[in-house]
């Protein structure tokens, strides 16, 4: 018996080897097609996303009391947008010790600093003495057109 195996007896025992699939020019160039769109489709959406989104910076704040501190910011929004900001105020634990929504609607054009920027200032109630008074986030109630 011959202990030289011939490729044909080989594949009738055990089948003929696995083809290796190559990507050929034309499926690279869809393959590089297909990720351009859906970058672009990404950069588009993330742009259109922040230009709408509402904006603040915390200017500063003021602990009146045990019982009350103000929180003022400024807030950067598109003019028709009604927005709604929510203020919290913290003891020395980083513990919320009082919480406010504010809803900001249009707001007078003598009173932006920008076309789109406006100053306010929200007075919190706290159940103990606060340290420290701050924005937490805003967002986007209604779209008025």
């Amino acid at each position: 018996m011959s202990t030289e195996a011939t490729p044909d007896l080989l594949r009738n025992r055990y089948g003929a080897p696995a083809r290796t699939r190559r990507i050929g020019p034309r499926g690279w160039l869809g393959i590089l097609l297909a990720a351009t769109l859906v970058s672009a489709v990404f950069i588009v959406w993330v742009v259109t996303a922040q230009s709408s989104a509402p904006t603040f910076k915390d200017v500063g704040f003021q602990i009146v009391s045990e019982t009350q501190a103000t929180a003022d910011f400024d807030l950067t929004k598109r003019p028709g947008d009604v927005v709604t900001c929510a203020v919290r105020a913290l003891n020395e634990e980083y513990a919320v010790v009082g919480w406010k929504e504010v809803t900001v609607g249009a707001v007078p054009e003598e009173l932006l600093s920008d076309g789109r920027t406006s100053s306010h200032r929200v007075a919190l109630r706290t159940t103990n003495l606060a340290t420290t008074a701050v924005v937490d986030s805003c967002w986007v109630e209604k779209v008025e057109e």
